[in-house]
This record gives structure tokens, C-alpha cells and sequence, in this order.
């Protein structure tokens, strides 16, 4: 274990989802944005390192000027898993499993998707992945379709409409029940990853790692 991770302040954030429900590869996106300098370059005076190789749980040590360093540890699980003690979740909802959706491109129905039970002070970040599979159904002045503003600080209002809006789609699709204490978000990972990191950023707030505009 990294000597970092060992005694400096860290958090653990679990990546959860059925199976397919892009958890690999939003995690991968993630790790390429960070390793490549994306995150840093749209953060002022954030640096980011990977500590020890990609293996579960994948160690991500996040500096900013005049601030202790945090190591954020990520375990992909599936939702099936009993979750262990954490400090926060990115859940992704894949589209392709929720009943409105498969009626709309005429698919097969399927079992609902297992839901965990969440204890009520986790804050998890209610993702729906693959947006691109859904896209043509939002509007264009919708925020799903906006850049995301998250650079100097977590910009509230639109977090806000963005969480609003999915929370409106998943209604309409047969979303599964949303834990007591969440913010839902979407994103893709495929095209140059649209908004990402935006679920991380958000459960940065709530450690008071990462600062709030516009609250």
C-alpha cells in the first residue's frame, strides 16, 4: 500500500452498476483524464498522480495549493455487493436496462435492476451512463447538452439542472429508487468523455475537498 494513502487523509468511493452498465469503462475515461492533465488543466492549481498500478482499488492522489493532499481509493463492485464502509458511491444506471427506454427502441423487457440499500448519509452520485445511447430524446437547450462549467469550482446551479433533468428521465424510463441522499448526473465516455468527472467532483464537495460556486 502506498505509503500516501496509508497516512495522509483519504476517502473511499465505490463504483457500482450492473453488469454493463459502463463502470469499466467510465473508470478508464476517468484514470485518462486525470494520468493526461485534462482535470488538472480545467481545475486551477489542482495536480493529480495515480499511486500504484490500475488494480482494485485504483489510488488517486489529488493536490491543491495550501491544502493537504487527499488519496481518493476507487472499488468497482457490483451492485449485487453488499457495499463496505464508504465515504461515497458514483452509481451507473445504464439506459439500455430501464423499461421506458427498451419499449422505445422496441426491445425485449427484462427484470428491474437489484436496488442496494443505501445507508441514508452516503452520498451517491446517481450516474446515467451511456448518454449517447439516448441523446436523440434530449432537447437542445436541454443541460444534458451543455459543456460542463465545473472548472474553478463546482458550479451548483447547474448541477442542480442537471440532477432535475435526470431525475425527470428516469422517472419517465422506469428508473430504479434513488438513495435517500443523492445528486443524479450524465454522462458518456465514449466521444471524449462528456462530463466525466462531474459525479467525482460533486462527491469532492461533499468531503470538502473541492470548493462550491454559485450556491
Amino acid at each position: 500500500m502506498p505509503r500516501e494513502y496509508a497516512e495522509g487523509p483519504s476517502h473511499t468511493i465505490l463504483v457500482t452498476g450492473t453488469p454493463r452498465s459502463g463502470k469499466s469503462t467510465w473508470l478508464a475515461e476517468l484514470l485518462h483524464q486525470l494520468s493526461t492533465g485534462e482535470v488538472a488543466h480545467t481545475v486551477p492549481g489542482l495536480s493529480t498522480r495515480l499511486l500504484g498500478d490500475h488494480a482494485s482499488p485504483v489510488l488517486i492522489s489529488l493536490r491543491r495549493a495550501n491544502a493537504t493532499p487527499v488519496v481518493l481509493a476507487l472499488h468497482e463492485l457490483s451492485t449485487e455487493d453488499l457495499p463496505p464502509t464508504a465515504a461515497g458511491v458514483v452509481h451507473l444506471v445504464d439506459p439500455a436496462h430501464l423499461p421506458g427506454v427498451r419499449t422505445l427502441f422496441g426491445w425485449s423487457a427484462e427484470p428491474p435492476p437489484v436496488t442496494p440499500a443505501w445507508p441514508p448519509r452516503l452520498p451517491v452520485a446517481v450516474a446515467l451512463s451511456k448518454l449517447d445511447l439516448v441523446q436523440d430524446a434530449v432537447e437542445h437547450g436541454s443541460p444534458l447538452r451543455r459543456p460542463s462549467p465545473h472548472a474553478h469550482a463546482y458550479v451548483e446551479p447547474d448541477g442542480l439542472d442537471v440532477h432535475h433533468e435526470v431525475t425527470a428521465w428516469l422517472a419517465r424510463w422506469g428508473g430504479a429508487a434513488l438513495p435517500p441522499r443523492h445528486r443524479c448526473f450524465a454522462l458518456s465516455a465514449r466521444s471524449a468523455g462528456y462530463r466525466v468527472a462531474d459525479p467525482l467532483l460533486w462527491l469532492l464537495t461533499t468531503f470538502g475537498a473541492y470548493g462550491v460556486a454559485g450556491s
